[in-house]
């Protein structure tokens, strides 16, 4: 089943090339609404540093210190400013996801703008409460599951002298936490697919339809995912394999190095079409569509009597 749903998700990506660039559009409007304005200022509080040359290689922790103490609010304003497009992102995400998941489950034939606007605005407050409800679950259930364990591991650091096996207990709670957050998220997914297909206005079933079949068939969704995750690790190990074999400190690889960037982004939004695809092949298959009966077909008038004279 994983690979028959991956297989469907590539045929929805192939597909739907106009909602990927979308999605990639969506995503380099939040980055410049996000981070011009931070690097503006950055760049001109750094411009009096000694450390300032160092930018181009990356950001140190002695310019941090620098501009704590040189400027006292200029971090705490940036840390504002980096909440304020989280929120942002959060309501552009429902609105994308909305727009997507109407372009993949409707059988609308109408033209691809008018298919995502109309899904971006009719389940944008849906997607949004759902969200917003799984993910408070999702860190609940987390912290319930992966905090006793990981509670055990700082016990253990204190009375225990064996670092692996701290590490180990770590490592399980870490996991654990991640794996019913991710379960979570899965089952946001398959409530979004069921919202767009039947028109639902109440989120809360939805969401117990989506938890259930995802707890039903987990190596099915887990699968899936981590298909499709091992192929955005791999595109990110290429793009960081490219970022540190090129040198750095010109204008024009910098530009270069943008393109890069850009070239990812836009592979991860092709990868997230697909596992949104994936996502719907896996609800048709575990939760099919209601078979609709052909309307009846009116009878047929009687033979009119044969006349003899």
């Amino acid at each position: 089943m994983i690979l028959r749903a991956t297989r469907d998700g590539l045929a929805a990506l192939r597909r739907s090339v106009p909602l990927v660039i979308t999605l990639w559009l969506v995503n380099l409007a939040l980055a410049v609404a996000a981070g011009a304005p931070a690097f503006v200022a950055l760049l001109a509080a750094t411009s009096r540093l000694p450390e300032a040359d160092a930018l181009a290689d990356g950001f140190r922790v002695g310019i941090a210190f620098d501009l704590a103490r040189m400027r006292p609010g200029l971090l705490a304003s940036l840390a504002g400013s980096a909440l304020g497009a989280a929120f942002l992102g959060l309501l552009a995400g429902a609105a994308a996801t909305g727009g997507a998941f109407e372009v993949l489950v409707s059988r609308d034939e109408r033209p691809f703008a008018h298919r995502f606007g109309r899904g971006a605005g009719r389940f944008f407050f849906r997607f949004l409460r759902a969200g917003l409800v799984a993910g408070l679950a999702g860190a609940l259930a987390a912290a319930l599951l992966g905090g006793p364990i990981l509670a055990v591991g700082a016990r253990l650091w204190r009375a225990s002298g064996s670092e692996a096996l701290v590490y180990l207990v770590r490592l399980l709670g870490g996991a654990v936490a991640g794996t019913v957050f991710l379960l979570a998220l899965l089952a946001l997914d398959a409530a979004r697919v069921r919202v767009v297909r039947e028109d639902a206005r109440r989120v809360l079933p939805m969401l117990g339809f989506g938890l259930g079949v995802v707890l039903r068939h987990p190596v099915a969704w887990l699968g899936t995912w981590g298909l499709n995750a091992l192929l955005a690790l791999a595109a990110f190990g290429l793009y960081l394999a490219f970022r540190h074999a090129a040198p750095a400190g010109t204008v024009g690889l910098a530009l270069v190095m943008f393109g890069a960037q850009q070239a990812f982004v836009l592979v991860r939004s092709g990868l997230r079409v697909c596992l949104l695809g994936s996502e719907v092949a896996l609800v048709e298959r575990l939760r099919p569509r209601p078979a609709v009966a052909p309307p009846p077909q009116p009878a047929a008038p009687p033979p009119a009597p044969a006349l003899f004279f």
